[in-house]
């Protein structure tokens, strides 16, 4: 598949994600309703015409900046959650929160405006959810398929644990980058957190 680029004022070309990139940080920066079609050309290197042309108003651009990164956590998950249902609780608990660390750690900008719209100056309230429903949806598959060797169908209780995980990942990474700690030690310590308490779960008396 051949990448698709636009030609700058110098003859330069960009490639789509180059353009993305410097919306995203501009966005990040100055949030949507400050940022100017002016300065994401500025940062990318290139002309409004050229952005105009090549990404659409100021809205599609924003949008299309948030579903790239909602596509990349996306693919991020789905590789990570191949074969969950094979390891141990700890490391299931791990592997359930790495994407999202990883996005934070990878992608800061991304992660702040996907899931810290308070701190951008936006919120895309539906994308968000529809990221946080994908995430919780494959975990709480995993829990369900880690369990049912061991005792009873969990149903909907798979899907509040797995919500659980999720806020637990989305708090501890805040957490990590205000205080600017590890994110790698922050996710191993959440992750021990959340395996121990599903250690201590009476997952019989959850599902009576």
């Amino acid at each position: 598949m051949s990448v698709r680029t636009a030609l700058g004022p110098s003859g330069r070309r960009f490639d789509e994600d180059q353009l993305l990139d410097a919306a995203r940080g501009v966005f990040h920066a100055a949030g949507y309703s400050a940022a100017q079609i002016a300065d994401i050309a500025q940062r990318a290197g290139t002309t409004k015409p050229t952005l105009y042309a090549r990404l659409g108003s100021k809205e599609q651009i924003y949008r299309r900046v948030i579903e790239r990164e909602a596509d990349v956590l996306h693919a991020w998950i789905a590789d990570a959650y191949e074969h969950g249902a094979e390891l141990s609780l700890t490391q299931l608990a791990r592997m359930g929160m790495e994407p999202l660390f990883r996005l934070a750690a990878e992608r800061a900008e991304g992660f702040d405006l996907l899931f810290r719209g308070d701190r951008t100056g936006d919120h895309p309230t539906s994308l968000r959810r529809q990221v946080l429903g994908a995430v919780t949806e494959r975990l709480a598959g995993l829990i369900e398929r880690r369990r049912q060797p061991y005792g009873p169908v969990l149903g909907p209780t798979a899907e509040a644990l797995a919500a659980a995980c999720v806020g637990v990942a989305i708090q501890v990474c805040e957490h990590a980058i205000d205080r600017g700690d590890d994110l790698d030690e922050a996710g191993h310590l959440a992750a021990h957190f959340v395996a121990n308490a599903f250690r201590n779960l009476d997952f019989d008396a959850l599902t009576e």
